[in-house]
């Protein structure tokens, strides 16, 4: 091999090596550069995965309490349907009954004055 052409492959390979360089450098620099972003979203993605299972438990709740208050709102319809019919529905209550039944009266009042019968709708008696 000549000189010449020695001198020109080396060359060559320099040139190569410093492009190799500058292209190794500059994808390092700019993956430096971009993983505060690719952190934010995957702090990002985290937070909406836990916003999703947080709906999701609402709603499952939710549904439960609404599924109670129809089966209370039934059963409490079915009661009163019936009560004006029941054999005991003319006798007397018992006195201790009534004072527990006035204590719990009271007692709801004092949890919720806005509740129908409390506050300055109540019958006082």
């Amino acid at each position: 091999m000549n000189p010449r052409l020695t001198l020109m492959a080396v060359a060559a390979a320099i040139i190569a090596l410093a492009a190799l360089g500058l292209y190794w450098k500059g994808r390092h620099e700019g993956a430096v550069a971009e993983r505060p972003k690719t952190r934010a979203a995957v702090a990002q993605a985290a937070v909406a995965v836990l916003n999703t299972e947080g709906a999701r438990q609402t709603a499952r709740r939710v549904d439960a309490a609404v599924r109670q208050r129809e089966a209370a709102e039934s059963t409490i319809l079915q009661i009163i349907a019936k009560a004006p019919n029941s054999e005991d529905a003319r006798a007397p209550l018992d006195p201790d009954r009534a004072a527990r039944l006035r204590n719990a009266d009271r007692s709801l009042c004092l949890a919720d004055p806005d509740l129908v019968g409390c506050g300055a709708d109540r019958d006082p008696g």
